[in-house]
């Protein structure tokens, strides 16, 4: 190639030189020369190792080629077996083997005598169930004739194996005293010869032939099933025992040496193979608890333990998926379950999972699709099937910090319940579910919170099993039984948060707690809630009083479920529900009682009332007023949820009511509420307390003067109390005079006093008596707002005690006297008794500013000659009111009014 390149490009350019271009292009084709060089190595080395795959796929072919004819021939004899089965009839065995007793695996010289001891008997009961059956094989009797001989026993297994796995015409030990014979020269191996591994894999191997024949296992003797499962099991123990003291790494460096001697893994994978055979046929006297308990023991305790949590044999993951593999074998009885527990066979199943998590494989594989760990799942699932007990001491303390355990256990309780209707009610009655839960999500919690990566940490699958577990406990509980757990775990947060949402995802569990209020006990349980919840957000920013409540939200807010939410607010909000039906409840069951059942003490408002709602309602309303520091301010849903409760509490009973803003003077929402609720029930059938609820609407309406929203509802109120009752105006006009004004408090709530009165449709004849008085106290009032006025200036007034009267403005002054003015003239009209509306009136303006104004009025003595409507004192007065507002309209025209009257009497 190189000289054809050179010729050519010779021959196409023109050179000075004969050699001038060769010489020029002499470093490309060097270069062009060592790439082909480098691509003729690779297409080289890619022909080999194409070749070496070739070799080993010939290879696979001949070994799967030799395993196909193998199977052929096990196929066709098997055929030939079942043909020839109608012709050859079965023959009794006359005696069977009895089981050996076998001493605790693990005990030095005892565990080699009782193998051969086990032998002997094979050899001896094998002799009399030939004689009573019919001649055996040549190869058996030769193996039962010489125990000891190791040749022989080689020498037989592999012509019973032949036999058994090839067609050569021969016909195999196909009669039941033959089958047996052969089954028990088998098992004579192991307790004649425990120390042959060769010896051992080829009789393991000749069993699990024999027990693989067609109806073997019906034929067999249970008994003889029954010592072969109990030699296998021996000498495997004794098997790990070496390989414990020797060390794996010795023994297979023997076999990749060429040694014949089988390594301790492949002899273990037989003999676990065989015993998945043995197993199946055993469940009888497996159940029997007296006979099997040593069995068991050895089989959890010795050898599936053991396997299991063996460093040397960790990495044999074959061997150890045959050894998970047993357990679903076993019949579980509930003294099987517990064996297995009390053996550390649970607990090498948990290490051995977490082993392979923690692998390469474990990290690539889907769990839900891989057979190691589907195996481990099916053996721990039939370990806790059915069995309570087992399941509540497992996330009691046993497993707790085993979150592969705790999953399985969990979700064995949710198919429990699935499978047999009342479970959980049994769980929470005789094994306290709920605490033991509670529990399991506090040690959880802890963990995934510590996590780097509290999303993928496997604790998070644990919390979110455990509140599904919890949610459907709490909903099958009775409404009694609920709120006394409730009760009992007052200070566990997590349970109230379960229980409330539960509350408020079921309609008839929240109907059955309000219609039962007085008896369960809903009310202190609910207000405890709150009042918990609470505290998570007390505190300065970035300390709050309860560090445990932040805990407990950040593990909910992991959960990412909906009906679970992080935040406290929704929870408080599900409070406030279950006491607005407490209320309604109490509200439509009321209607047949008194008005003085309100203070019943069975009363709903009264007992939320004083379980400590209002306390509750006015942190959440206004924090600051009720004396509080919050973390982080109530969403205004809440807020609103909160003012519904409050209104419907205070409009059910105004008593608390008026209690309650007795006690919080500084939340506005409190305030504005109670007049809401006064102008609903003024408390007619209370004087007292009416003028208690006057005089804090009198100090609230000063302190939120500027609040014109709430001053509006402040004067309503007052309204509706001074129209349902004289006697109040009265008392208000006694005790809250104009001379004990402060020099900038507003006219406001005198106005709407005087007001009141001309609403008044008539004078009832029971509360004549007091008229007199009354209208002395509006006369009194209309004078005094007009003292140290003239119509040419203003002069200082000065009180008894020598301190200076406040001077009203006109303007105010105006508003007050047009009020009274009319008040007058109505109370004239209305008049139950006239003319004694006029006299007292005229009567009581002359005396103003008298000594006769400080004794009281008798109205006997309005008829002497001092008295009368004529008074000149009295238009004089009028005429006084009438120059000092010369421009207003509305008190010119009742003056005049009231001088017609004055003038026409």
């Amino acid at each position: 190639l190189l000289h054809s390149d050179f010729v050519q490009d010779f021959q196409k350019s023109p050179r000075p030189g004969p050699f001038a271009s060769c010489r020029a292009r002499r470093p490309v084709w060097c270069w062009r020369a060592a790439s082909e060089m480098a691509e003729v190595d690779d297409m080289r080395k890619q022909v080999e190792e194409f070749a070496a795959e070739r070799e080993r796929w010939e290879e696979e072919r001949e070994r799967l080629t030799d395993e196909l004819d193998t199977l052929r021939n096990r196929c066709q004899k098997l055929a030939r077996a079942a043909a020839a089965q109608a012709d050859v009839p079965k023959t009794e065995v006359s005696v069977q083997t009895e089981p050996v007793e076998f001493r605790a695996a693990g005990s030095g010289g005892d565990f080699a005598e009782a193998v051969r001891g086990l032998g002997n008997a094979a050899d001896g009961e094998a002799s009399a169930g030939a004689v009573g059956g019919g001649r055996l094989p040549p190869v058996v009797e030769q193996m039962l004739r010489c125990p000891k001989d190791e040749a022989v026993q080689l020498k037989g297994i592999e012509a019973l194996f032949a036999q058994q796995t090839q067609v050569d015409g021969a016909a195999g030990p196909t009669t039941a005293p033959a089958l047996q014979a052969s089954l028990e020269a088998a098992v004579a191996v192991f307790g004649n010869h425990p120390g042959n591994r060769a010896l051992l894999l080829k009789a393991c191997q000749l069993l699990s032939v024999l027990l693989a024949e067609p109806g073997a296992q019906q034929q067999l003797p249970v008994a003889v099933l029954w010592q072969a499962a109990q030699a296998v099991v021996a000498v495997s123990i004794q098997l790990i025992a070496d390989v414990a003291a020797s060390g794996a790494d010795a023994a297979m460096t023997a076999a990749k040496t060429g040694s014949a001697v089988p390594n301790p893994p492949k002899l273990l994978n037989w003999f676990l193979s065989l015993l998945s055979l043995l197993l199946p046929c055993l469940g009888p006297q497996l159940r029997n608890q007296a006979q099997a308990e040593a069995f068991v023991h050895d089989l959890l305790a010795n050898l599936v333990s053991k396997v299991l949590s063996s460093a040397e044999l960790a990495p044999q993951e074959a061997l150890v998926l045959k050894c998970v593999q047993l357990l679903p074998l076993l019949p579980m009885d509930p003294w099987l379950q517990k064996a297995c527990l009390s053996s550390g066979a649970v607990h090498a199943l948990a290490l051995a999972y977490q082993r392979w998590k923690r692998s390469p494989a474990g990290s690539a594989a889907a769990t839900s699709e891989a057979a190691f760990p589907k195996g481990i799942h099916v053996a721990v699932r039939g370990v806790f099937a059915d069995n309570l007990e087992l399941c509540v001491k497992a996330v009691e303390d046993t497993f707790v910090s085993d979150e592969f355990v705790c999953l399985e256990v969990l979700d064995q309780l949710r198919t429990m319940e699935r499978r047999r209707r009342g479970t959980f009610r049994d769980l929470d009655k005789d094994h306290g579910i709920v605490g033991k839960a509670l529990n399991l999500w506090g040690w959880h919690q802890r963990a995934v919170l510590e996590a780097q990566d509290p999303q993928t940490s496997p604790s998070r699958e644990v919390l979110v099993k455990v509140a599904e577990l919890l949610n459907a406990v709490i909903l099958k509980l009775p409404p009694l039984v609920l709120l006394q757990r409730m009760k009992e775990f007052e200070s566990s947060e997590v349970l109230q948060r379960l229980a409330l949402s539960s509350i408020h995802g079921s309609a008839q569990l929240r109907l059955q707690l309000a219609v039962n209020y007085v008896d369960n006990g809903v009310v202190p349980a609910v207000i405890g809630c709150m009042q918990l919840l609470l505290q998570g957000v007390e505190g300065a920013a970035g300390a709050p009083a309860n560090p445990q409540s932040a805990w407990v939200e950040a593990a909910f807010g992991l959960l990412q479920d909906e009906a679970l939410p992080a935040d406290c607010w929704p929870y408080l909000s599900y409070c406030l529900e279950v006491c607005l039906h407490v209320l309604s409840h109490w509200s439509a069951t009321k209607l047949s009682l008194q008005k003085a059942d309100v203070l019943d003490a069975r009363a709903a408002p009264l007992l939320l009332a004083q379980g400590g709602l209002v306390d509750v309602l006015a942190e959440v309303l206004d924090p600051k007023a009720a004396g509080v520091e919050l973390i982080k301010q109530p969403p205004s849903s809440l807020v609103q949820k909160a003012t519904e409760t409050l209104q419907a509490l205070f409009e059910q009973n105004g008593h608390i009511c008026l209690f309650c803003m007795q006690h919080y003077t500084e939340v506005r929402q409190m305030v504005s509420l109670g007049c809401e609720s006064l102008c609903i029930d003024p408390l007619m059938d209370f004087p007292e307390m009416q003028q208690q609820a006057v005089s804090l609407l009198l100090t609230a309406f000063e302190k939120f003067v500027e609040d014109e929203r709430l001053v509006r509802k402040i004067l309503k109120a007052l309204t509706g109390l001074f129209e349902s009752s004289y006697q109040l105006v009265s008392w208000f006009l006694q005790h809250h005079g104009l001379s004990d004004l402060g020099e900038y408090q507003s006219l406001d709530v005198h106005v709407e006093a005087v007001r009141a009165v001309c609403r008044t449709p008539y004078w009832s004849a029971q509360d004549a008596p007091m008229l007199p008085e009354f209208v002395a106290l509006l006369a009194q009032l209309l004078l005094d707002s007009i003292e140290g006025q003239s119509d040419v200036a203003s002069k200082d007034v000065f009180k008894p005690d020598g301190t200076k009267k406040r001077l009203l403005d006109l303007t105010e002054a105006e508003e007050l006297v047009e009020a009274c003015m009319s008040s007058v003239l109505h109370l004239l009209l209305i008049d139950p008794q006239p003319p004694t509306v006029l006299r007292v009136l005229a009567r009581s303006l002359s005396r103003h500013g008298t000594e006769e104004a400080n004794t009281k009025l008798v109205v006997d003595d309005l008829d002497d000659e001092k008295g009368g409507a004529n008074d000149e004192r009295a238009v004089n007065a009028v005429m006084k009111v009438m120059q000092v507002f010369p421009s207003s309209d509305r008190v010119q025209m009742n003056c005049q009014h009231l001088l017609t009257s004055l003038l026409g009497e």
